[in-house]
C-alpha cells in the first residue's frame, strides 16, 4: 500500500514538472506543405526534415524520412533517441 502511494505521488510529480519544461518551447503548427525537405545525409536518396530536436546533440529528435522504394536502412548508430513513425509502406 506505501509503494502504491509513493509511486502514485511520484507520477503526480513527473506530471507537474514535465508541462513546465516543455512550456519553455513555444508550439508551432506546421502544415505539410510548409515543410521544406533536404537530402539525408547519410542515406542517400532519401529525404528528411526534423520536425524536433537537433540530430547534432545527444537529445530526442523527431524527423519525418522519405525513402525510395526498395530502399533498405542499414544497422546504424546515432548519439540521440528518435521517434520513428512509419506513415506508409510495402513489404
Amino acid at each position: 500500500m506505501k509503494v502504491r502511494l509513493l509511486l502514485t505521488l511520484a507520477g503526480l510529480a513527473i506530471s507537474f514538472a514535465v508541462p513546465v519544461a516543455m512550456a519553455q518551447d513555444a508550439m508551432k503548427v506546421v502544415t505539410a506543405d510548409e515543410l521544406v525537405w533536404k537530402e539525408h545525409p547519410v542515406f542517400k536518396g532519401a529525404q528528411t526534415v526534423i520536425l524536433v530536436g537537433d540530430p547534432t546533440k545527444a537529445e530526442t529528435i523527431v524527423q519525418r524520412v522519405k525513402f525510395p522504394p526498395h530502399f533498405k536502412v542499414p544497422p546504424h548508430t546515432h548519439p540521440y533517441s528518435e521517434v520513428v513513425t512509419v506513415l506508409s509502406c510495402t513489404y
